[in-house]
């Protein structure tokens, strides 16, 4: 055997052991793509599924938030208009026709007797004429109230305020307290 058949032979086998040698790189090259490929479509699904879920949350976060600020605005729109009522009802009554008012500031008048059987008596300055009526109550002057009166004991110890405003008050508590038991 010559040196030249030697050197073919090493030749033949050099390129035979490098052609298995690329083919085994080739694959592992491939082994390690298709896990690379496997493993970014399961970062990917997980990534997308975390981004539903997520997304989920921000649309019912944004629903709740959406729902709270309509209650609130219904609930601020109706609380303006009950203060509207209110107001109108009290306007209502500081317009009351002079009989009225006399009729009223007599009843009340009567029913704060009960309370305190003598003493000073305030009202509105329109009904001055029918406080001086007033039994058994001296006049002491005008408050700044839409109707009513406000009578104090002789000894100035008790006070019993029956002005227009004092009445729809309690009133307007009892209301809201109604009104609220319906939704319950």
């Amino acid at each position: 055997m010559g040196v030249d058949q030697v050197i073919g032979e090493v030749r033949r086998d050099g390129e035979a052991r490098a052609q298995a040698t690329v083919k085994a790189a080739r694959q592992e090259a491939d082994a390690i793509l298709a896990a690379a490929k496997a493993q970014a479509k399961a970062h990917e699904k997980a990534r997308l599924e975390a981004a539903a879920r997520e997304s989920e949350q921000v649309k019912a976060q944004a629903l709740s938030r959406a729902e709270s600020e309509a209650r609130k605005a219904v609930l601020t729109a109706e609380a303006e208009l009950r203060e509207a009522l209110r107001a109108q009802v009290l306007k209502h009554f500081a317009e009351l026709p002079a009989k009225a008012r006399e009729a009223h500031v007599k009843a009340l008048a009567k029913t704060a007797s009960a309370v305190i059987p003598a003493g000073s008596a305030w009202g509105a300055e329109k009904d001055a004429a029918a406080l001086k009526a007033a039994k058994p109550y001296k006049h002491a002057g005008s408050l700044p109230i839409a109707g009513g009166l406000v009578v104090e004991s002789e000894d100035g110890r008790t006070r019993l305020d029956l002005s227009y405003e004092t009445l729809l008050e309690g009133m307007w508590r009892d209301v809201l307290k109604s009104e609220a038991a319906l939704f319950r």
